[in-house]
């Protein structure tokens, strides 16, 4: 069957990249230079644009390839010329994100008392609209709420004030679907044409503190789709995740594992990993931090 398929997709002028389950291309029905961005899978031809999130089976791609009037058209193309057998496959359903009520907002303290002493100002905690929370699932913790690009709350995380919480940071919502700080950092990844990918909120942090903008927190160890989305149209993705070479090595693996993981959608010189010198950005002063940017040419 993949070979049909790869034979059906050659035909109306892709150039299919082989990657395992799936083939990587850039897709002819728009306007395009990225030559990952379009996953066609090989078992049954359903595809996936990364850049348009639109998705399909694979007579729904002939047709809007060859700007075909209906998907009929489509399968008479295919069937006078391979004999490819149409596979139903439905459209996955999308499910409905989860919101939270914005009034939870409003049980968030002015209290910054906590990363005021690891050295992050007032002001700039005030840009998250985040505080301490007296009441609910997060109490205790010093909160910074999640919205998505329409200001909805979709979730939240909280970092443990008490030091007697096994969880340090406690996330609320469906973390594959933030991209955090995007609604306040916007202009500067736009700008800088470059985006800085890193574990925690408290590295963030650090960087803001020192002028440093453009990031996105991934909360892990690990890329999202939708920080893959934002990053397509952008020049540089540095993977700046925890430098544990003195320890176990373990964000020194998985910055490797992201590069990978990345290499499936962009050109490796888009890509580089640029570990913080100490363990972690919050772990390293202004001037330590400035340091390496100048180092990264960023």
């Amino acid at each position: 069957m993949s070979d049909e398929i790869k034979d059906i997709l050659t035909e109306i002028g892709y150039t299919l990249r082989d990657c395992g389950n799936e083939y990587r291309t850039k897709p002819l029905y728009r306007d395009s230079d990225n030559p990952n961005v379009l996953c066609i899978k090989k078992s049954n031809g359903v595809w996936f644009d990364f850049k348009t999130s639109k998705y399909g089976n694979l007579e729904e791609l002939v047709k809007i390839t060859l700007n075909l009037k209906d998907i009929n058209e489509a399968k008479d193309f295919i069937k006078n010329k391979f004999s490819y057998e149409n596979i139903k496959v439905e459209k996955e359903k999308l499910k409905s994100r989860k919101t939270f009520s914005k009034s939870n907002l409003n049980k968030i303290i002015d209290d910054h008392k906590y990363w005021n002493a690891r050295g992050v100002t007032s002001e700039t905690l005030k840009i998250f609209q985040s505080g301490v929370m007296k009441e609910g699932k997060l109490r205790d913790r010093y909160v910074f709420p999640i919205f998505d690009k329409m200001d909805k709350l979709i979730g939240a995380a909280g970092r443990d004030l008490t030091e007697s919480s096994p969880v340090k940071w406690k996330l609320l919502g469906e973390k594959s679907s933030w991209v955090y700080p995007f609604k306040y950092n916007r202009e500067f990844i736009r700008k800088s044409q470059s985006v800085i990918l890193l574990e925690s909120i408290g590295d963030m942090l650090a960087l803001w503190e020192a002028g440093i903008k453009n990031t996105i927190v991934i909360f892990g160890l690990t890329t999202s789709s939708r920080v893959k989305q934002l990053s397509l149209n952008l020049k540089k993705i540095y993977i700046s995740l925890n430098n544990d070479s003195n320890n176990n090595n373990a964000g020194n693996e998985a910055a490797a594992k992201v590069k990978n993981d990345l290499l499936k959608y962009f050109d490796e010189n888009q890509i580089e990993i640029a570990l913080p010198q100490k363990n972690d950005f919050g772990c390293m002063n202004t001037a330590d931090i400035i340091q390496w940017k100048s180092q990264i040419n960023l």
